[in-house]
């Protein structure tokens, strides 16, 4: 019976690497077919059991299928129409309609990749095949050119190889590409929504995100305030602000940062989704910093429902109170702490505002006093 299996194992592989081929077609129409037809298995435990054994095999011609996509689309850009200025109407016709299969081709295998990148074996494979800079070349020359069709698949796609630790050193190995990735999530007006999608490029705050958790991702994107407040500024987006607030916690939790970060508006931006204004009196409200005060008055604030969001805030603040510089910071905030903490309902969450408290609500010498008695109670209870 294992001989058998074995020898389907064989045939389908056979199938699976027959159809990969098609990828590579010289006909449009077959590309097209053979990329939707790969996108229709990705889900299929075969396929993806054959994907991890040979991730190469899948990865390679789907991502040189996305690439030619998007060379064709900008050579016809370049000659100013689908078979060129002087064609005949019906090369027009031909060319127009092998221009929509190849982007219809490029399309399908982006989302293949896009699905198949949660296979570890191939996101590492996309990493080996210099995907991370390919896939960030290809949405900077539809950019430039002010084409953008496949913008939100390169987002996603990117954002999915950028949660292994090789992602993420590939992204950080690379400033310039780095950069311009930051400069696409922050440019106003952004991309208009395209396939039901509002935002086509929100999945690079993850990308951020997780390059942010690598030491050299810090050097190059926390070492100024004036570009971490730029970053800092979308958390009033409320489809960002999880992404952005995770952002922040991984700079906050290294003390390194401490006096970059100290330097932002951070804590303002936080404060109008964690101050549950309606429901401070007007006591709470008077003991606000005046500047605070007048921002929440004008623009209002509320405590957000979103507990990942509260969660990694938290962590923000517990990351601030490791330093002199962080605790000096927070103290501005205390009041939006202390009602904070009135109002939250996640046992976890409280337990980092009890941690967060002291630090803020307590001086230096007082909370050195109030560490050496726990230092204390600790070795004796030892």
């Amino acid at each position: 019976q294992g001989q058998w299996t074995g020898v389907a194992m064989a045939g389908h592989d056979h199938e699976l690497t027959e159809l990969l081929g098609l990828l590579q077609d010289q006909k449009p129409e077959v590309r097209r077919l053979a990329a939707e037809a790969v996108l229709s298995q990705t889900e299929d435990t075969d396929f993806l059991d054959f994907c991890k054994r040979e991730p190469r095999k899948c990865a390679r011609p789907l991502l040189r299928l996305a690439e030619k996509a998007e060379l064709d689309s900008a050579e016809a850009v370049a000659k100013g129409g689908y078979g060129g200025r002087g064609s005949s109407e019906k090369s027009e016709k031909i060319a127009a309609a092998q221009a929509m299969s190849t982007l219809a081709a490029g399309v399908a295998s982006l989302k293949s990749l896009v699905n198949l990148s949660a296979v570890p074996a191939l996101a590492e494979e996309l990493v080996a095949l210099n995907a991370p800079k390919r896939l960030t070349e290809a949405l900077r020359a539809g950019w430039l050119e002010g084409r953008a069709e496949m913008a939100h698949w390169y987002a996603m796609l990117l954002a999915n190889v950028s949660t292994s630790k090789k992602g993420q050193e590939a992204l950080c190995g690379d400033e310039g590409m780095l950069k311009f990735l930051v400069a696409a999530y922050l440019t106003k007006p952004r991309l208009p929504p395209r396939d039901g999608y509002e935002d086509p490029l929100l999945w690079l705050g993850a990308i951020l995100v997780n390059v942010l958790v690598l030491p050299e991702g810090r050097k190059l994107l926390a070492a100024k305030s004036q570009e971490l407040e730029m970053l800092f500024r979308e958390m009033s987006d409320r489809a960002r602000r999880a992404d952005m607030v995770s952002a922040a916690k991984n700079v906050c939790l290294d003390m390194e940062c401490h006096e970059v970060v100290t330097e932002t508006d951070l804590m303002l931006h936080m404060a109008r989704f964690l101050c549950p204004w309606e429901k401070m009196d007007a006591e709470s409200r008077a003991a606000l910093p005046g500047a605070l005060r007048e921002s929440l008055e004008k623009e209002g604030a509320t405590l957000t429902g979103d507990l990942a969001v509260r969660s990694a805030a938290a962590a923000c603040g517990m990351g601030l109170c490791r330093s002199l510089k962080g605790r000096e910071y927070l103290r501005s905030f205390v009041q939006v702490f202390r009602s904070w903490m009135q109002e939250e309902t996640d046992a976890t969450v409280k337990d980092q505002l009890d941690v967060i408290m002291p630090a803020v609500l307590l001086s230096e010498d007082e909370l050195k006093v109030e560490q050496e008695k726990l230092a204390e109670q600790n070795s004796q209870a030892a």
